[in-house]
Protein backbone atom coordinates (compact mmCIF):
# COMPACT_ATOMS: atom_id res chain seq x y z
CA UNK A 1 0.00 0.00 0.00
CA UNK A 2 1.90 2.96 -1.31
CA UNK A 3 1.61 6.93 -0.39
CA UNK A 4 1.36 8.90 -3.72
CA UNK A 5 4.55 11.26 -3.86
CA UNK A 6 3.20 15.44 -4.09
CA UNK A 7 5.08 17.82 -6.22
CA UNK A 8 8.17 18.94 -4.35
CA UNK A 9 11.81 17.18 -3.20
CA UNK A 10 10.33 14.88 -1.01
CA UNK A 11 13.08 12.87 0.67
CA UNK A 12 11.84 9.34 0.08
CA UNK A 13 11.36 10.51 -3.32
CA UNK A 14 14.95 10.98 -4.09
CA UNK A 15 16.22 7.99 -2.81
CA UNK A 16 17.24 5.78 -5.62
CA UNK A 17 19.24 2.17 -6.70
CA UNK A 18 22.06 2.78 -8.79
CA UNK A 19 22.74 0.46 -12.33
CA UNK A 20 25.36 -1.30 -10.01
CA UNK A 21 22.36 -2.29 -7.85
CA UNK A 22 23.78 -0.49 -4.42
CA UNK A 23 21.86 1.47 -2.08
CA UNK A 24 22.60 5.35 -2.25
CA UNK A 25 23.86 7.44 1.29
CA UNK A 26 20.46 8.14 2.75
CA UNK A 27 21.63 10.71 4.67
CA UNK A 28 23.58 12.74 2.14
CA UNK A 29 20.55 12.22 0.26
CA UNK A 30 17.66 14.25 2.21
CA UNK A 31 20.48 16.96 3.07
CA UNK A 32 20.82 17.39 -0.75
CA UNK A 33 17.17 17.47 -0.55
CA UNK A 34 16.40 20.15 2.02
CA UNK A 35 19.29 22.23 0.74
CA UNK A 36 17.64 22.23 -3.04
CA UNK A 37 13.76 22.87 -1.56
CA UNK A 38 15.42 26.04 0.61
CA UNK A 39 17.18 27.12 -2.24
CA UNK A 40 14.01 27.02 -4.75
CA UNK A 41 11.59 28.39 -1.90
CA UNK A 42 14.03 31.78 -1.96
CA UNK A 43 14.77 31.82 -6.01
CA UNK A 44 17.94 31.14 -5.18
CA UNK A 45 17.91 29.31 -8.67
CA UNK A 46 21.89 28.89 -8.78
CA UNK A 47 22.23 27.16 -5.60
CA UNK A 48 18.87 24.67 -6.81
CA UNK A 49 21.06 23.83 -9.52
CA UNK A 50 23.91 23.03 -7.38
CA UNK A 51 22.18 21.25 -5.18
CA UNK A 52 20.22 19.04 -7.57
CA UNK A 53 23.07 18.37 -9.38
CA UNK A 54 24.47 16.98 -6.49
CA UNK A 55 20.98 15.20 -5.73
CA UNK A 56 20.46 13.67 -9.20
CA UNK A 57 24.57 12.63 -8.94
CA UNK A 58 23.18 10.82 -5.28
CA UNK A 59 19.58 9.10 -7.35
CA UNK A 60 20.27 8.97 -10.59
CA UNK A 61 17.25 7.08 -10.56
CA UNK A 62 14.68 9.19 -8.97
CA UNK A 63 12.31 10.46 -11.46
CA UNK A 64 11.56 13.64 -9.42
CA UNK A 65 15.67 13.80 -8.38
CA UNK A 66 16.09 14.26 -12.41
CA UNK A 67 13.02 16.46 -13.15
CA UNK A 68 14.07 19.15 -10.58
CA UNK A 69 17.36 19.42 -11.90
CA UNK A 70 15.48 19.96 -15.13
CA UNK A 71 13.87 22.37 -13.54
CA UNK A 72 16.89 23.87 -12.08
CA UNK A 73 18.97 24.09 -15.44
CA UNK A 74 15.55 25.83 -16.94
CA UNK A 75 15.52 28.70 -14.58
CA UNK A 76 19.19 28.96 -14.98
CA UNK A 77 18.88 29.58 -18.63
CA UNK A 78 20.91 25.57 -19.86
CA UNK A 79 17.88 25.18 -22.09
CA UNK A 80 19.86 22.27 -23.44
CA UNK A 81 20.35 20.70 -20.42
CA UNK A 82 16.86 20.88 -19.27
CA UNK A 83 15.84 19.04 -22.73
CA UNK A 84 18.34 16.28 -22.01
CA UNK A 85 17.00 15.87 -18.23
CA UNK A 86 13.89 15.65 -19.59
CA UNK A 87 14.37 13.25 -22.44
CA UNK A 88 16.41 10.79 -19.82
CA UNK A 89 12.65 10.31 -18.20
CA UNK A 90 10.85 9.94 -21.92
CA UNK A 91 13.31 7.52 -22.09
CA UNK A 92 12.15 5.74 -19.38
CA UNK A 93 8.58 6.11 -20.04
CA UNK A 94 7.96 8.43 -17.91
CA UNK A 95 5.84 11.71 -18.49
CA UNK A 96 5.12 14.66 -16.44
CA UNK A 97 3.05 17.86 -17.33
CA UNK A 98 5.83 20.19 -19.06
CA UNK A 99 3.45 21.78 -20.56
CA UNK A 100 2.30 24.00 -17.40
CA UNK A 101 4.95 23.92 -15.32
CA UNK A 102 6.15 27.91 -15.09
CA UNK A 103 9.91 26.64 -14.23
CA UNK A 104 10.28 25.95 -17.72
CA UNK A 105 8.85 29.16 -19.25
CA UNK A 106 12.61 30.04 -20.41
CA UNK A 107 13.17 27.46 -22.77
CA UNK A 108 9.24 26.09 -23.57
CA UNK A 109 9.96 27.43 -26.99
CA UNK A 110 12.70 25.78 -28.58
CA UNK A 111 12.50 23.04 -30.85
CA UNK A 112 14.47 20.77 -28.00
CA UNK A 113 11.84 21.15 -25.07
CA UNK A 114 8.68 20.97 -27.85
CA UNK A 115 10.11 17.59 -29.46
CA UNK A 116 10.43 16.25 -25.54
CA UNK A 117 7.04 17.54 -24.93
CA UNK A 118 5.69 15.44 -27.81
CA UNK A 119 7.28 12.37 -26.79
CA UNK A 120 5.33 12.91 -23.09
CA UNK A 121 2.25 12.76 -24.44
CA UNK A 122 2.65 10.30 -27.04
CA UNK A 123 2.51 8.33 -23.79
CA UNK A 124 -0.66 8.62 -22.94
CA UNK A 125 -1.27 6.52 -25.84
CA UNK A 126 -2.78 3.45 -23.80
CA UNK A 127 -0.82 0.22 -25.09
CA UNK A 128 -2.07 -3.22 -24.21
CA UNK A 129 -6.08 -3.12 -23.77
CA UNK A 130 -6.41 -5.74 -20.82
CA UNK A 131 -10.63 -6.48 -20.69
CA UNK A 132 -12.63 -6.00 -17.54
CA UNK A 133 -12.56 -9.41 -15.23
CA UNK A 134 -15.24 -8.04 -13.43
CA UNK A 135 -16.61 -4.59 -11.42
CA UNK A 136 -17.38 -4.63 -7.74
CA UNK A 137 -20.80 -2.23 -7.85
CA UNK A 138 -19.81 -0.35 -4.30
CA UNK A 139 -18.13 2.60 -5.75
CA UNK A 140 -16.16 3.81 -2.45
CA UNK A 141 -14.69 0.34 -1.54
CA UNK A 142 -11.23 1.64 -2.23
CA UNK A 143 -10.38 -1.60 -3.53
CA UNK A 144 -6.68 -2.81 -3.04
CA UNK A 145 -5.69 -6.74 -2.87
CA UNK A 146 -6.71 -9.24 -4.80
CA UNK A 147 -6.48 -13.29 -4.20
CA UNK A 148 -8.16 -16.28 -5.88
CA UNK A 149 -9.32 -19.78 -5.06
CA UNK A 150 -9.08 -22.55 -7.49
CA UNK A 151 -11.44 -24.85 -5.58
CA UNK A 152 -14.29 -22.79 -6.66
CA UNK A 153 -12.74 -20.09 -9.23
CA UNK A 154 -13.96 -16.94 -6.78
CA UNK A 155 -12.24 -14.06 -6.26
CA UNK A 156 -11.37 -12.37 -2.84
CA UNK A 157 -11.19 -8.32 -3.30
CA UNK A 158 -9.74 -6.28 -0.08
CA UNK A 159 -11.33 -2.99 0.59
CA UNK A 160 -9.85 -0.15 2.28
CA UNK A 161 -12.30 2.56 2.99
CA UNK A 162 -15.33 0.01 4.08
CA UNK A 163 -13.06 -1.98 5.79
CA UNK A 164 -14.53 -5.54 4.70
CA UNK A 165 -13.44 -8.10 2.03
CA UNK A 166 -16.01 -8.90 -0.71
CA UNK A 167 -15.98 -12.65 -2.54
CA UNK A 168 -16.76 -12.60 -5.84
CA UNK A 169 -18.46 -15.08 -7.94
CA UNK A 170 -17.38 -16.99 -10.94
CA UNK A 171 -20.53 -15.07 -12.45
CA UNK A 172 -18.91 -12.25 -11.51
CA UNK A 173 -21.95 -11.88 -8.85
CA UNK A 174 -20.54 -9.80 -5.28
CA UNK A 175 -21.35 -10.45 -1.74
CA UNK A 176 -19.28 -9.40 1.59
CA UNK A 177 -17.10 -12.56 2.59
CA UNK A 178 -15.74 -10.37 5.96
CA UNK A 179 -18.16 -7.58 6.52
CA UNK A 180 -17.33 -4.01 7.64
CA UNK A 181 -15.44 -3.96 10.60
CA UNK A 182 -16.12 -7.50 11.35
CA UNK A 183 -13.60 -8.98 13.83
CA UNK A 184 -12.31 -5.51 14.70
CA UNK A 185 -11.24 -5.16 11.21
CA UNK A 186 -9.46 -1.87 9.80
CA UNK A 187 -8.63 -1.09 6.53
CA UNK A 188 -8.30 -4.24 4.55
CA UNK A 189 -5.60 -4.19 2.62
CA UNK A 190 -3.17 -7.23 1.29
CA UNK A 191 -4.92 -10.60 0.81
CA UNK A 192 -3.97 -13.70 -0.37
CA UNK A 193 -5.23 -17.36 -0.34
CA UNK A 194 -3.10 -20.90 1.03
CA UNK A 195 -5.88 -23.46 -0.80
CA UNK A 196 -4.00 -26.17 0.86
CA UNK A 197 -4.78 -25.19 3.90
CA UNK A 198 -7.67 -23.31 2.69
CA UNK A 199 -7.19 -20.34 4.40
CA UNK A 200 -7.47 -16.55 3.30
CA UNK A 201 -4.53 -14.33 5.29
CA UNK A 202 -5.76 -10.64 5.18
CA UNK A 203 -3.68 -7.74 6.45
CA UNK A 204 -5.12 -4.59 8.28
CA UNK A 205 -3.93 -1.35 9.03
CA UNK A 206 -5.59 1.84 10.64
CA UNK A 207 -5.48 5.11 8.80
CA UNK A 208 -7.86 7.97 8.03
CA UNK A 209 -9.19 6.44 4.81
CA UNK A 210 -11.19 4.14 6.79
CA UNK A 211 -15.05 4.58 7.11
CA UNK A 212 -15.10 5.08 11.18
CA UNK A 213 -11.90 6.28 11.61
CA UNK A 214 -10.64 7.43 15.25
CA UNK A 215 -7.68 9.44 16.30
CA UNK A 216 -7.03 6.55 18.73
CA UNK A 217 -6.57 3.42 15.74
CA UNK A 218 -3.90 5.35 14.59
CA UNK A 219 -1.47 3.12 13.83
CA UNK A 220 -2.96 -0.21 14.07
CA UNK A 221 -2.34 -3.56 12.21
CA UNK A 222 -2.52 -6.83 12.54
CA UNK A 223 -2.51 -10.09 10.28
CA UNK A 224 -5.88 -12.30 10.46
CA UNK A 225 -6.18 -15.90 9.07
CA UNK A 226 -9.68 -16.48 7.81
CA UNK A 227 -11.35 -19.76 6.93
CA UNK A 228 -11.59 -20.14 2.73
CA UNK A 229 -14.54 -22.21 3.15
CA UNK A 230 -16.59 -20.38 5.77
CA UNK A 231 -15.09 -16.92 6.20
CA UNK A 232 -14.41 -18.23 10.17
CA UNK A 233 -11.86 -16.09 11.71
CA UNK A 234 -9.46 -18.60 12.91
CA UNK A 235 -5.75 -16.30 14.36
CA UNK A 236 -5.11 -12.82 14.43
CA UNK A 237 -1.91 -12.00 14.82
CA UNK A 238 0.29 -8.35 15.56
CA UNK A 239 3.08 -7.07 13.95
CA UNK A 240 6.41 -8.45 15.99
CA UNK A 241 7.53 -4.83 16.81
CA UNK A 242 5.94 -2.18 18.63
CA UNK A 243 4.48 0.58 16.00
CA UNK A 244 5.04 -2.12 13.15
CA UNK A 245 2.09 -2.66 10.30
CA UNK A 246 1.56 -5.73 8.12
CA UNK A 247 0.27 -4.88 4.59
CA UNK A 248 1.47 -6.48 1.39
CA UNK A 249 1.14 -10.64 1.67
CA UNK A 250 2.83 -13.30 -0.22
CA UNK A 251 2.50 -16.99 0.44
CA UNK A 252 5.76 -19.20 0.61
CA UNK A 253 6.35 -22.79 0.74
CA UNK A 254 4.37 -24.82 3.47
CA UNK A 255 2.19 -22.07 4.25
CA UNK A 256 4.76 -19.67 5.36
CA UNK A 257 3.20 -16.11 5.01
CA UNK A 258 5.54 -12.90 4.31
CA UNK A 259 4.38 -9.72 5.08
CA UNK A 260 5.58 -6.19 4.02
CA UNK A 261 5.91 -3.15 6.68
CA UNK A 262 6.02 -0.33 4.21
CA UNK A 263 6.72 2.63 6.57
CA UNK A 264 9.55 0.60 8.25
CA UNK A 265 11.07 -0.80 4.91
CA UNK A 266 10.61 -4.12 7.29
CA UNK A 267 9.74 -8.09 5.77
CA UNK A 268 7.97 -10.32 8.41
CA UNK A 269 7.47 -13.72 8.17
CA UNK A 270 5.17 -16.73 9.77
CA UNK A 271 7.03 -19.43 9.75
CA UNK A 272 4.27 -22.66 9.43
CA UNK A 273 2.80 -24.05 12.66
CA UNK A 274 3.62 -20.67 14.20
CA UNK A 275 1.56 -18.01 15.81
CA UNK A 276 3.82 -14.98 16.02
CA UNK A 277 5.64 -13.26 12.99
CA UNK A 278 9.36 -12.86 13.13
CA UNK A 279 11.34 -9.84 11.58
CA UNK A 280 13.00 -11.40 8.60
CA UNK A 281 14.60 -7.83 7.22
CA UNK A 282 14.94 -5.17 10.00
CA UNK A 283 14.67 -1.68 8.56
CA UNK A 284 17.69 0.29 7.08
CA UNK A 285 17.89 -1.36 4.31
CA UNK A 286 14.63 -1.35 2.21
CA UNK A 287 13.32 2.06 2.50
CA UNK A 288 9.48 1.01 1.49
CA UNK A 289 8.80 -2.54 1.08
CA UNK A 290 5.60 -3.10 -1.08
CA UNK A 291 4.97 -6.31 -3.25
CA UNK A 292 5.99 -9.65 -2.66
CA UNK A 293 7.06 -12.60 -4.46
CA UNK A 294 8.10 -16.27 -3.14
CA UNK A 295 10.32 -18.46 -5.36
CA UNK A 296 8.56 -22.27 -5.76
CA UNK A 297 11.80 -23.02 -4.19
CA UNK A 298 11.59 -21.39 -1.24
CA UNK A 299 15.07 -20.07 -1.48
CA UNK A 300 14.13 -16.57 -2.29
CA UNK A 301 11.48 -13.88 -2.03
CA UNK A 302 11.73 -10.68 -3.87
CA UNK A 303 10.59 -7.57 -2.81
CA UNK A 304 9.06 -4.36 -4.86
CA UNK A 305 11.59 -0.82 -2.84
CA UNK A 306 8.96 1.66 -3.91
CA UNK A 307 11.64 3.76 -3.77
CA UNK A 308 15.13 1.65 -4.48
CA UNK A 309 13.90 -1.13 -6.99
CA UNK A 310 13.67 -4.83 -6.86
CA UNK A 311 15.28 -6.23 -2.96
CA UNK A 312 16.04 -10.22 -3.15
CA UNK A 313 16.53 -11.90 -0.33
CA UNK A 314 17.69 -14.88 0.27
CA UNK A 315 15.61 -16.87 2.95
CA UNK A 316 18.83 -18.98 4.37
CA UNK A 317 20.57 -16.49 5.13
CA UNK A 318 18.49 -13.41 5.11
CA UNK A 319 20.65 -11.41 2.87
CA UNK A 320 19.70 -8.97 0.89
CA UNK A 321 20.74 -7.51 -2.79
CA UNK A 322 18.94 -4.95 -5.31
CA UNK A 323 18.67 -6.79 -8.66
CA UNK A 324 20.68 -4.09 -11.03
CA UNK A 325 19.02 -3.63 -14.23
CA UNK A 326 19.83 -2.13 -17.30
CA UNK A 327 20.15 1.99 -17.73
CA UNK A 328 17.48 2.76 -19.74
CA UNK A 329 14.64 0.50 -17.09
CA UNK A 330 13.16 2.40 -14.20
CA UNK A 331 12.66 -0.12 -11.20
CA UNK A 332 10.95 2.23 -8.94
CA UNK A 333 7.59 2.86 -8.62
CA UNK A 334 6.67 -0.78 -7.90
CA UNK A 335 3.31 -1.44 -5.76
CA UNK A 336 2.14 -4.88 -6.93
CA UNK A 337 4.92 -7.57 -7.53
CA UNK A 338 3.95 -11.21 -8.77
CA UNK A 339 6.76 -13.86 -9.99
CA UNK A 340 5.72 -15.29 -13.33
CA UNK A 341 7.88 -18.05 -14.79
CA UNK A 342 11.32 -16.78 -15.60
CA UNK A 343 9.94 -12.49 -14.96
CA UNK A 344 8.64 -10.89 -12.30
CA UNK A 345 5.61 -8.51 -13.53
CA UNK A 346 5.28 -5.09 -11.35
CA UNK A 347 2.49 -2.83 -11.32
CA UNK A 348 3.94 0.70 -11.46
CA UNK A 349 1.80 3.44 -9.82
CA UNK A 350 4.84 5.78 -8.74
CA UNK A 351 5.19 7.08 -12.48
CA UNK A 352 3.08 8.30 -14.81
CA UNK A 353 1.89 7.15 -16.70
CA UNK A 354 1.01 4.01 -14.91
CA UNK A 355 1.78 0.51 -16.34
CA UNK A 356 2.73 -3.19 -15.81
CA UNK A 357 5.77 -4.55 -16.79
CA UNK A 358 7.54 -7.44 -17.18
CA UNK A 359 11.28 -7.89 -15.53
CA UNK A 360 13.08 -10.77 -17.07
CA UNK A 361 15.38 -12.23 -14.93
CA UNK A 362 19.03 -14.07 -15.74
CA UNK A 363 18.63 -17.81 -14.76
CA UNK A 364 20.36 -16.82 -11.06
CA UNK A 365 17.66 -14.65 -10.81
CA UNK A 366 20.27 -11.94 -9.49
CA UNK A 367 19.50 -9.10 -12.20
CA UNK A 368 17.14 -8.08 -14.71
CA UNK A 369 18.01 -7.86 -17.93
CA UNK A 370 15.29 -6.36 -19.88
CA UNK A 371 11.85 -4.99 -19.35
CA UNK A 372 8.42 -5.32 -21.46
CA UNK A 373 5.48 -2.79 -20.87
CA UNK A 374 2.69 -4.84 -20.56
CA UNK A 375 0.21 -2.23 -20.21
CA UNK A 376 0.68 1.46 -20.26
CA UNK A 377 -2.31 4.20 -19.63
CA UNK A 378 -5.23 1.80 -19.60
CA UNK A 379 -8.09 4.04 -19.92
CA UNK A 380 -9.49 2.19 -16.92
CA UNK A 381 -6.10 3.10 -14.91
CA UNK A 382 -6.16 5.17 -11.94
CA UNK A 383 -3.86 4.02 -9.50
CA UNK A 384 -3.64 0.00 -9.93
CA UNK A 385 -2.68 -1.50 -7.12
CA UNK A 386 -1.93 -5.52 -6.53
CA UNK A 387 -2.82 -8.60 -8.06
CA UNK A 388 -2.61 -12.62 -8.46
CA UNK A 389 -1.42 -14.63 -11.54
CA UNK A 390 -4.30 -17.26 -12.47
CA UNK A 391 -3.39 -19.57 -15.10
CA UNK A 392 -1.42 -17.33 -17.72
CA UNK A 393 -3.55 -14.21 -16.82
CA UNK A 394 -2.98 -11.46 -14.13
CA UNK A 395 -5.69 -10.10 -12.42
CA UNK A 396 -5.28 -6.42 -10.74
CA UNK A 397 -6.89 -4.03 -9.73
CA UNK A 398 -6.91 -1.06 -11.80
CA UNK A 399 -9.08 1.65 -10.09
CA UNK A 400 -8.04 2.06 -6.65
CA UNK A 401 -8.54 5.97 -6.88
CA UNK A 402 -7.49 7.12 -3.84
CA UNK A 403 -7.24 10.59 -5.24
CA UNK A 404 -10.87 10.71 -4.43
CA UNK A 405 -10.57 9.52 -0.88
CA UNK A 406 -9.53 12.81 1.55
CA UNK A 407 -9.22 11.03 5.03
CA UNK A 408 -12.31 9.18 5.16
CA UNK A 409 -14.52 11.25 3.32
CA UNK A 410 -14.90 10.09 -0.63
CA UNK A 411 -15.51 11.90 -3.14
CA UNK A 412 -18.69 10.16 -4.40
CA UNK A 413 -19.29 12.60 -7.54
CA UNK A 414 -16.19 11.03 -9.45
CA UNK A 415 -16.10 7.77 -8.16
CA UNK A 416 -16.09 5.03 -10.83
CA UNK A 417 -17.20 1.56 -9.84
CA UNK A 418 -13.75 -1.07 -8.76
CA UNK A 419 -12.99 -2.64 -11.55
CA UNK A 420 -10.24 -5.91 -11.80
CA UNK A 421 -8.68 -6.05 -15.06
CA UNK A 422 -7.24 -9.97 -17.10
CA UNK A 423 -3.65 -9.22 -18.37
CA UNK A 424 -2.61 -12.49 -20.46
CA UNK A 425 0.73 -14.00 -19.61
CA UNK A 426 1.06 -15.79 -22.60
CA UNK A 427 5.31 -17.29 -22.19
CA UNK A 428 3.51 -18.98 -18.70
CA UNK A 429 3.10 -22.86 -18.48
CA UNK A 430 -0.29 -24.09 -18.17
CA UNK A 431 1.36 -25.65 -15.03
Amino acid sequence: MRRSVALGLLVTAALALGADGATRDGAAIRKASADAREAYDQKDYPAFLRHSRTLAGLAPRSTRALYNLACAQSLTGDAQGAVATLGRLADWGVAFDIGTDADFDLVRDSEGFRAVAARMEALAEPLGGSPVAFALPEKDLLAEGVAHDPKTGDFFVTSVHRRKVVRVGADGRSWDFVTEGRDGLFSAVGVVADPARRALWVSSEAGRFMVGFREGDEGGSFLLEYGLDDGALRRRIPPPVVGGSVSDLALGTEGTVYAADPAAGRVYRLPPGSDRLEVLVDEGTIVSAQGLAASPDGRLLFVADYVQGIARIDLESRDVTFLSAPEDLLVSGIDGLLLAGDSLVGIQNGLRPHRVVRLHLDPSRSRITRGTVLERAHPRFDEPTLGVIVGKALYYVANSQYRYFQANDPDLEHLQEPVVLRLALPWLSED
